[in-house]
């Protein structure tokens, strides 16, 4: 039978009582079975408000966000608008004594991924939830988190010194990051965490000696009227990424995905290291020596060690390879994916012949797939290309652009993929997966012959 809401919130407010006579008799904190969960009261102490509350439960709770905690005490305790006094009795939706630990779900190096990124403010909101929902009814598996961004902040309270130091665990968008794992594992997602290595405004900004030199100036390298780039080179940077690296997998991350691993792509740059001559050893031996000790460090964890690499760098120009340090060939023997960054729209005009890159989202796609497959002939690591879901750079954005990638992909020897929009916003890449999962895909938009015209 249903009870009308008055008289429900009748019944709550009696419940309350009940359980708080009880404490007052009692002097416990008593954890009773109410509606479906285990409710803890909770007695308001001065200066406490509801926010505070909320933090204080919020790991020994099933709610992701201290609003969304907020909101459920709410609606429990009957409390209307925001304002709590003190000795007032609160219903706090407990289901766990302890907070909660995650555990790594390990996958074999070829695992399927189909996923999406999600940046250091969405994972911490209400969309969170939402988008994973929406990923896992279209077939999805994956979620990659920002653990460091491009801004150098770290999305939860890392415990590194250096990261403590220079503030960039100041106040993170989560205090509970090992709950947000376990939630998405319980939903059986895979859950990677996306740490940009070499570009790294805050640590540069606060240890300048740690940044990359002008090699013309000799003072730290300018980008965008900024400095961004720190020493790949440089034991502090290397041990400040690995020790964050280190703590994710510790945390029980899936897969620790490196972003930015790599130099920036200008020619006149200064660095540390050097070779027995003294001359600057070479961009590619910095970064594979980091990756193949990263790979040794994190061997013991049993996660997933990937990597972001440019989509040109297949493409054979020697230039493109000295700059950035990507050597393909030599990076592949220190991970298990590699996932080329391959968005049309970030091909310059014209490209190899092609007038528009941006227009032709297949014939980029399939081209870029079959280069890195050449590149990575005689290598076991896994090719996981990351596409664009995004409308930058393109006047022809649609449910088409997203349909042509995943053909490329489809036809190429690739396993699964992840898809980029730096704004989270996925609903055309909803409505185009859940139209090529549709058993009649292949009738209604296949049309084999044009594609293979390309």
């Amino acid at each position: 039978m249903l009870i009308p809401k008055p008289f429900a919130k009748i019944l709550t407010l009696i419940l309350v009582l009940f359980y708080a006579l009880i404490v007052i008799f009692t002097g416990n904190i008593l954890a009773q079975d109410i509606e479906k969960d285990t409710q803890l009261i909770h007695r308001v102490s001065p200066g406490e408000s509801l926010d505070k509350i909320a933090r204080q439960y919020l790991p020994l709770t099933e709610e992701l966000t201290v609003n969304d905690l907020v909101e459920r005490i709410k609606v429990l305790s009957g409390v209307q608008g925001s304002l709590i006094r003190p000795n007032q009795w609160l219903i706090i939706p407990q289901v766990r004594s302890r907070p909660v630990a995650a555990k790594i779900v390990p996958k074999k190096t070829d695992f399927e991924a189909k996923g999406i990124y999600v940046n250091r403010y969405t994972m911490a909101s209400k969309r969170m939830k939402r988008l994973v929902a929406e990923l896992a009814a279209v077939g999805g598996n994956t979620v990659i988190l920002d653990g460091k961004d491009m801004s150098g902040k770290i999305s939860y309270p890392s415990r590194v010194e250096l990261a403590e130091e220079i503030g960039a665990n100041a106040k993170p968008v989560t205090r509970d990051l090992a709950k947000l794992i376990h939630y998405l594992h319980e939903r059986r997602i895979h859950v990677g965490v996306r740490l940009v290595l070499f570009y790294d405004e805050l640590l540069a900004e606060q240890k300048p000696e740690l940044a990359l030199k002008d090699g013309v100036t000799g003072l730290p390298l300018m980008d965008n009227g900024r400095i961004a780039w720190v020493d790949p080179s440089h034991p502090v940077v290397q041990e400040y990424n690995l020790g964050i690296a280190r703590e994710l997998a510790e945390m029980g991350v899936d897969e620790i995905q490196f972003d930015y691993i790599r130099f920036p792509t200008k020619e006149n740059v200064e660095y540390g290291e050097s070779d027995l001559y003294g001359q600057e050893a070479p961009r590619y031996k910095i970064i594979t020596d980091f990756l193949a000790r990263a790979r040794s460090e994190l061997a013991a964890h049993q996660v997933l060690l990937s990597i972001d690499v440019f989509g040109i760098i297949a493409w054979g120009k020697s230039k493109d390879v000295e700059m950035t340090g990507q050597k393909i060939e030599d990076l592949a023997a220190h991970c298990d994916v590699i996932s080329p960054m391959i968005y049309p729209s970030h091909f310059h005009n014209p490209f190899r012949g092609i007038a528009d890159p941006s227009e032709r989202p297949y014939l980029l796609v399939s081209e870029t797939c079959k280069r890195f497959s050449r590149l990575l002939k005689n290598s076991q690591v896994t090719l996981r290309p990351w596409i664009q879901a995004f409308p930058l750079g393109t006047d022809n954005f649609g449910e088409e652009y997203i349909f042509e990638q995943l053909r490329a992909l489809d036809q190429s020897k690739v396993r699964g993929w992840l898809l980029w929009s730096a704004g989270n916003k996925y609903d055309v890449a909803w409505k185009a997966l859940a139209e090529w999962n549709d058993d009649s895909f292949a009738e209604k938009h296949l049309r084999a012959n044009l594609f293979l015209a390309d």
